[in-house]
């Protein structure tokens, strides 16, 4: 088995290939901490399109043109039940804290949101010309077993 390799270390060769097929590159960078992922993002500034990062499922208020012109976003959000712990039933996920205790974690039901990004591309040159950050009531999400 191969060591994992280091993202920073390696993406720009992998962006420097995809830059031979095409101006139009999103980086959806799932990774824990914020300051990974704005990170990311000024190290692709200019050389992709977008970064988004993912993984936390708590939206941020921090979408933005950098000044190369790639749109960042340092995370998404989710789409799902809005009155949950990222989507799940609140009492198991507190009581599996209290307890550290393995436990299965229901979807929640209740009122849905739907969250994300629209970015406006120039296509020639990849830039954003537009970055807007979204997050919208869905109405009563179903349970999914």
């Amino acid at each position: 088995m191969a060591p994992l390799e280091n993202p920073f270390n390696m993406i720009e060769s992998a962006v420097d290939c995809l830059r031979q097929q095409t101006s139009l590159i999103l980086v959806d960078f799932h990774a824990e901490a914020t300051s990974e992922k704005i990170a990311m993002g000024w190290l692709l500034d200019g050389k992709v399109s977008l970064v988004v990062g993912t993984h936390t499922h708590v939206q941020t208020a921090d979408e933005k043109i950098l000044p190369r012109g790639t749109g960042y976003l340092t995370d998404a959000g989710f789409c799902g039940p809005h009155l949950s712990v990222i989507g799940r039933e609140i009492e198991p996920v507190i009581q599996g804290f209290k307890t550290m205790a393995p436990m299965r974690l229901p979807v929640a039901d209740g009122w849905g949101k739907m969250q994300g990004v629209l970015v406006d591309v120039e296509i020639s040159s990849g830039q954003v010309k537009r970055i807007e950050r979204i997050s919208r009531d869905l109405g009563s999400v179903v349970r999914h077993s």
